[in-house]
């Protein structure tokens, strides 16, 4: 997150560590238009009526709220309004949000695999040889705010075809695909230099604009309608398939810390991820309960091959040119 925000305006968000539950609401000090809330940790979110008023502010762009103050004239209603559109970023170690909050957002995961762990402790160490100079970074900022200065309105010829080839048995696909939208007309915006214009001045999307938002959310719009199971999920179902002969013949039950010793993984990290198969309903415990020696058996759900959420670009590109 934060290398991340190096490249953007500071003008572009607010960042915000906690947040009690009224306190975004009262925020009129705040400006939240055409900005992203940055928290830094989903934990810092109180719970309660703060989590209803930003689903409202992601959802419809803004939250209103209606409250009594005192004054020496007595009792006063007063409407609190907080004016979007707005957008979230946060981080969170839980398995999973509120599922009021993750169908609002695209929640992508972090590999936890010990080749992924050395290649960040590695950049970790030669992050001070980086040729990303202040100057280099000062120029990112500068092309958002020079992109951000001058709005234009973005058309997708081929938004027909991909809403055609989307799934329909999750209510959720209704709420992530305006996000898939956004994201392409984002891209076609930032590289509107390259782009044909339609009479009126309009951008007109291509599928090389899909091409880069397919390769950035495509996995993660899958987990989130469980077409697809996450990698470290994954390997927690394997491992556990893979041990259930060895139990079978020795009578030993395969515990979090079996899976651990046999993954060369850490426990917490291993507790977590049993945690969300378990969720999903891939493994069992028959021996739950805080302290216990975990049973964990293979679950109702049998692990298969994931499944898409988003098209491939090449299907798309095959049904506009059959349609063109």
């Amino acid at each position: 997150m934060e290398t991340a925000l190096k490249f953007v305006p500071t003008s572009n968000y607010v960042l915000l560590h906690g947040v009690s539950e009224k306190a975004l609401i009262y925020s009129d000090d705040l400006d939240f238009s055409h900005k992203h809330i940055v928290l830094q940790e989903a934990a810092g979110m109180a719970e309660g009526n703060g989590r209803t008023f930003l689903r409202q502010l992601l959802s419809e762009g803004e939250a209103k709220y209606r409250t009594v103050e005192s004054s020496d004239g007595g009792l006063n209603a007063k409407e609190l309004h907080i004016v979007g559109p707005t957008g979230l970023m946060m981080t969170t170690t839980a398995n999973s949000l509120h599922p009021e909050d993750a169908s609002r957002m695209i929640s992508i995961g972090i590999r936890e695999d010990q080749d992924h762990m050395a290649k960040v402790l590695m950049a970790q160490a030669l992050g001070s040889k980086s040729s990303l100079t202040d100057e280099r970074i000062q120029e990112w900022r500068l092309f958002s705010e020079e992109a951000l200065s001058k709005p234009v309105n973005v058309i997708i010829p081929f938004g027909g075809s991909l809403a055609s080839k989307l799934p329909t048995s999750h209510f959720r696909i209704a709420r992530d695909f305006p996000h898939v939208l956004s994201l392409i007309r984002t891209c076609a915006h930032l590289h509107r230099c390259n782009r044909d214009r339609a009479e009126n001045g309009e951008v007109i999307a291509t599928l090389a604009d899909y091409e880069i938002v397919h390769n950035l959310v495509a996995r993660p719009l899958s987990e989130g309608l469980e077409s697809a199971v996450p990698a470290n999920v994954r390997e927690i179902i394997e491992a556990v398939r893979d041990l259930k002969k060895e139990a079978r013949r020795s009578g030993d039950p395969i515990s979090q810390r079996t899976l651990s010793g046999y993954l060369g993984r850490d426990g917490s990290v291993v507790s977590r991820n049993v945690a969300k198969a378990i969720e999903l309903g891939y493994l069992k415990d028959n021996n739950p309960g805080q302290g216990r020696q975990s049973d964990l058996k293979l679950g109702e759900l049998t692990l298969g091959d994931d499944k898409k959420v988003l098209p491939d670009v090449k299907d798309i590109a095959r049904e506009e040119l059959v349609i063109g």
